[in-house]
């Protein structure tokens, strides 16, 4: 059964100064012998989660207060810097919808190259093929290049390849709130139907309707801090 355990989880990032941002910037500090400029920035302060099977989790709160940080730390992207994370079932995560797409490729083309960073043959994508072009409602447009898409197209896209695959956890950030509200309708049919065979969704977003749509508990942040929980 799907689990995540989070436990006492800290994250702190390093921002580097304006010396350091590009390689002639480098290369100025070791010629004037000038000290790595470096802001560590806490992400993530002592955050403790248990998220089991069958759960439908939002994340809120304001720009900075953490969201994408926990998100990837729960799809095991991102490794705490204090604490630690266990993660039971497999996941798919669409933190970066952009992940092994390429703009001057076809709809098409982009389902077979996205499918690879799934973990997903070639062939496990063709057998998929017809139902992630219908799904995503794209038309003949699935056969047009990436760049001439919308960002409502492009979530329509990344969701239909990420949800024909049927993790056991699924993480969105954001992304699909560009869609339109009858894909987001079908979205919420698919999901429904993804929970109804167990396991986990994670969905980070600004929009209340989104959240209260698909969600049945809410994790709210600021400021790196877990301010509370709703059940």
């Amino acid at each position: 059964m799907a689990h995540i355990n989070v436990k006492n989880v800290t994250v702190d990032l390093p921002i580097y100064g304006a010396h350091n941002m590009n390689l002639k910037g480098r290369v100025a500090n070791i010629l004037a012998r000038r000290e790595t400029e470096v802001e560590i920035i806490r992400a993530l302060n002592d955050i403790s989660l248990s998220i089991n099977d069958g759960d439908r989790v939002g994340i809120v709160g304001p720009n900075g207060s953490g969201k994408t940080t926990l998100l990837r730390v729960m799809a095991g992207i991102l490794k705490p810097t204090e604490g630690n994370v266990e993660i039971q079932g497999t996941v798919v995560s669409m933190i970066d919808q952009g992940l092994g797409l390429e703009a001057q490729c076809t709809g098409i083309e982009n389902i077979f190259r996205r499918g690879i960073f799934l973990n997903q043959s070639t062939q496990q994508m063709q057998d998929r093929l017809d139902d992630i072009v219908e799904f995503s409602g794209l038309g003949d447009r699935i056969r047009h290049p990436l760049y001439t898409y919308s960002s409502g197209m492009r979530a329509r896209l990344a969701f239909s390849i990420a949800t024909s695959v049927k993790p056991e956890i699924l993480i969105i950030d954001e992304g699909i709130g560009a869609a339109d509200e009858e894909f987001a309708e079908r979205a919420g049919g698919r999901l429904d139907s993804f929970l109804q065979n167990a396991g986990i969704l994670l969905l980070a977003s600004h929009s209340n309707q989104l959240i209260e749509s698909w969600c049945k508990k809410k994790v709210r942040l600021e400021s790196g801090q877990l301010m509370s929980r709703q059940n």
